[in-house]
């Protein structure tokens, strides 16, 4: 059985593409204290590398530099949020550098989330989940969500035509259509510029 919740582990992580994941990506194959213990084997095994407590990622190598590859810190507080069932967007400076609207190097990361305050290490770099209601993020999807923490961001006064460009070259046909379905009870001013961001190159 051990070898066996081994491979199913492994299997899900590869045909998944989980670039880090947690004991609740794998509890449909065995309890909690089990799928912890296989994951502590496959990391003494050096199979899978630990980031943070609770979250792993694969152990790859880059050959030539001879470095650990890990995951973006965006993947890594994903994975954070989905094993805690946590609703999160990325806000202020972070919304703004994910849609390529900023090229500042940051030190700290800012998400809201539907979770408790917390603050965490990776990498070197503080990453910061700010509590806001559910009602502010839920009901989005992620690239959704980014577009409005982007707008709030930059302020309804300061938006121009050059930056609803940019916003524009962001998001893929799919997500502009997604965009516009899901905010149409939306705060207006911001549901005017989704509006115009979406339906013109639709």
């Amino acid at each position: 059985m051990r070898t066996e919740l081994r491979e199913l582990v492994l299997g899900r992580i590869r045909e998944e593409g989980l670039e880090s994941f947690s004991c609740f990506d794998f509890t449909d194959f065995a309890p909690y204290k089990t799928i912890s213990k296989c994951l502590e084997r496959l990391e003494d095994d050096r199979e899978i590398t630990r980031i943070i407590s609770g979250v792993y990622c694969l152990s790859r190598y880059d050959m030539s530099l001879d470095v650990q590859i890990y995951p973006s810190i965006d993947n890594v507080v994903h994975t954070i949020a989905r094993k805690n069932s946590w609703i999160i967007c990325p806000t202020g400076n972070t919304a703004l550098n994910m849609m390529g609207l900023s090229e500042q190097v940051e030190a700290m990361y800012v998400y809201l989330t539907s979770g408790p305050y917390r603050e965490y290490e990776i990498y070197g770099n503080t990453v910061r989940l700010k509590r806001t209601m559910s009602r502010e993020i839920a009901g989005y999807s992620d690239k959704t969500n980014l577009l409005i923490q982007c707008l709030k961001e930059i302020g309804k006064d300061n938006v121009d035509e050059s930056l609803l460009d940019l916003l524009r070259r962001g998001l893929t046909k799919s997500e502009k259509k997604v965009a516009l379905e899901e905010t149409t009870r939306i705060q207006t001013w911001i549901r005017n510029f989704i509006v115009t961001i979406c339906e013109e190159s639709l």
